[in-house]
């Protein structure tokens, strides 16, 4: 039996395992599961066939694909299905001997069209530039906790942008939301069915794809114990909002928001309150140096949330698409390096 006992709680296999348990990842979800395993660690990964869920996107590879009449589906890919956090791929040790037999996996089964390690880390990066995958940077906004209090952090940002979130906070005491913070074995049934109805209602807002299902969050608290934690805002002693959390020692991980309908148009103010300011205190609190609060919003970047370089490496199998694709990613990661580079213009700290 493995030891994949890890200070990351996406990296022990638990979350792997309550995702199969809530009937997330078969052939009918179009994220099969298998797992590469040694005498150290294992490597899950899974079979695809569609791109959803991923927050890598490669759908445009995959239109390329299909202009030439030649099919993308099923592809191979390491990552956390559904969930794009900046974790480790291998559980458990032996990084370049797993990863070096996924590539003879994947190149011995010739329906695969390619292979894709997502949310890659830099002992990740070391072996696949070594086996000529090719590099693709996204990013993302992080919160890198250099405070010691909410004051201390107001205190380095720029005049008006302290006072924006000042009155943002205000607004939500104002308005006598009561905000409790409760971890997995304070969590109930009931309270995890509300929980779970106010993850619909952003679905239905955005009209996107809820992946998530309710025997998922039935489990979260049995799979992640205390690791995972739930800021629940209360008017009137009514649950109006909620906001869901991933505690590592290292990083607070934001990863689902909602709020009644009736409630958003009231408290506008209260997703930054919940989503946002709400785990930066947990940070400063508990003295945990990285918070990523999710995938997208450049209104991340006036609240602090630095915009940083998110990297994943790829190989097809068809030299000709490999050649082409790496020729677009020069492009594409130079744009996307210079797009950093403006954001960062737009931080609301002081110029020291």
């Amino acid at each position: 039996m493995l030891d994949l006992k890890s200070p990351h709680p996406f990296c022990d296999g638990r979350f792997h395992s309550l995702l199969e348990a809530a009937g997330l990842l078969n052939e009918q979800s179009g994220w099969t599961p298998h797992c590469i395993e040694s005498d150290t660690g294992a490597l899950p990964f899974y079979i695809k066939g569609h791109s959803y869920g991923e927050y890598i996107f490669d759908w445009a590879w995959a239109e390329f694909y299909e202009r030439h009449g030649v099919n993308y589906y099923p592809k191979m890919i390491h990552a956390l299905p559904f969930t794009p956090i900046n974790a480790p791929k291998v559980l458990g040790s032996g990084v370049a001997e797993l990863i070096e037999k996924a590539k003879e996996f994947y190149l011995s089964h010739d329906e695969l069209s390619s292979h894709h390690f997502l949310f890659t880390n830099e002992e990740e990066n070391i072996v696949l530039e070594k086996l000529g995958y090719l590099r693709k940077e996204t990013l993302q906004y992080h919160f890198k906790n250099h405070y010691s209090s909410f004051e201390d952090f107001l205190s380095h940002l720029k005049t008006r942008k302290r006072k924006n979130i000042k009155k943002e906070r205000a607004a939500v005491l104002k308005a006598e939301i009561k905000i409790e913070w409760k971890t997995g074995s304070e969590l109930d049934e009931d309270l995890m069915n509300q929980v779970y109805k106010l993850y619909l209602s952003t679905i239905s807002k955005k009209q996107s794809y809820a992946y998530l299902n309710h025997a998922f969050f039935e489990k979260l608290p049995e799979f992640l114990e205390d690791d995972l934690k739930i800021a629940l805002a209360f008017k009137d002693e009514n649950l109006i909002a909620m906001s869901l959390f991933v505690a590592g020692k290292e990083c607070l991980y934001g990863r689902y928001w909602g709020i009644d309908p009736k409630a958003e148009a009231e408290f506008p103010f209260l997703h930054f309150e919940l989503c946002y300011y709400q785990g930066m205190e947990y940070c400063f609190d508990k003295k945990i140096p990285l918070f990523e609060a999710g995938a997208q919003g450049e209104h991340k970047l006036l609240r602090g949330f630095e915009p940083v370089v998110i990297t994943s490496y790829h190989h097809l199998r068809n030299k000709a698409f490999h050649s082409a694709i790496q020729t677009h990613l020069v492009e594409h990661n130079e744009h996307n390096q210079q797009t950093i580079d403006a954001l960062k213009q737009h931080l609301p700290f002081k110029s020291i």
